[in-house]
């Protein structure tokens, strides 16, 4: 049965309707907000509201056309974060990669049509420097290499395949960490030199305090990247990774080094370092949810 002419069309309608449903607004943004109508500023305000949702629904659409399901979006300032289902991001580093570039090159597109409408006479020098600027911002804030901002999540989508899911994770929490320091710092020297910069002291506060939750909460993190690993299906070949491990080395600390993208054949050593076993990643994954993440490798193979 053929859909009617404009089918599709009304259902991207109600999507939209839907995605529109699930946004919200961080108290960041709720006192920018009251800050700037306090400050008669409202129509920067509405200016930047519009660039942070355009912002933002180009990861969910982009997410949503590679299968994610976008549970709610919350805006802040800078830009967002958007909650994922099906197992949320980092366990196929492209995906992970595309949906981060997909919110800048918004803004970056955002700025190229500026440019036109200025050049077309339609906007004047004030306010076209005004879009510019703030564009401008959005897209090198969030592509600092740091998590949770998009310039971290294109970090840990490279650097995942090679040093494991949970050390990539870890490693672009401790760069937002060293970069919130620097925007304090900044900020600090911006107010001492007496051109006082609000915005560079909320976002580092913002970035060192979402880092260091992300940062405490990691070994859950890794859990949902290893649960949604051992609930994936692979249409496609696999490449393998090896991984070396000595029979007392724990279940724990072999599987966080599992990396996405990749099938694991791990290699357990005797007590004279000669190759005893050949275990697979399906067999730890299954022990590990069978609460057996504790125990230490040779253990476990004496007990299966």
């Amino acid at each position: 049965m053929s859909l009617p002419r404009g089918a599709g069309v009304w259902r991207r309608v109600r999507a939209a309707r839907g995605l529109a449903a699930r946004i919200r607004i961080h108290p960041l943004f709720l006192a920018l907000a009251a800050g700037a109508v306090y400050a008669g500023l409202w129509q920067d305000l509405l200016v930047l509201f519009a660039l942070v949702m355009l912002h933002e629904l180009g990861h969910a659409a982009t997410a949503e056309a590679l299968g994610y399901e976008v549970e709610e979006i919350t805006l802040l300032p800078f830009g967002g974060v958007a909650k994922l289902g099906r197992g949320g991001l980092g366990f196929e580093p492209r995906h992970e990669a595309l949906i981060a570039v997909a919110g800048p090159a918004v803004n970056l597109a955002l700025l190229a049509c500026a440019a036109g409408m200025h050049a077309l006479g339609l906007w004047s020098d004030g306010y076209f420097h005004r879009v510019s600027q703030w564009n401008l911002w959005i897209v090198t804030f969030n592509l600092l290499p740091g998590l949770p901002l998009d310039g971290g999540r294109i970090l840990r989508a490279a650097r995942s395949r090679v040093l494991g899911y949970e050390a990539a994770t870890r490693e672009a929490y401790h760069m937002a960490l060293g970069l919130a320091v620097m925007l304090f710092l900044l900020g600090a020297a911006a107010l001492w030199a007496g051109y006082p910069h609000l915005g560079m002291l909320v976002l580092g506060l913002f970035l060192f305090v979402t880092a260091w939750a992300g940062r405490r909460d990691l070994s859950m993190e890794t859990i949902r990247f290893l649960d949604a690993k051992r609930r994936q299906v692979h249409g496609r070949p696999e490449v393998i990774r090896s991984l070396v491990v000595s029979r007392g080395t724990s279940i724990r600390d072999v599987v966080r080094r599992f990396a996405p993208d990749r099938y694991h054949l791990i290699y357990v050593r005797d007590d004279h370092g000669a190759v005893s076993a050949v275990v697979e990643e399906d067999e730890l994954l299954q022990a590990v949810f069978e609460g057996r993440w504790l125990e230490p490798v040779g253990d476990w193979l004496d007990r299966t």
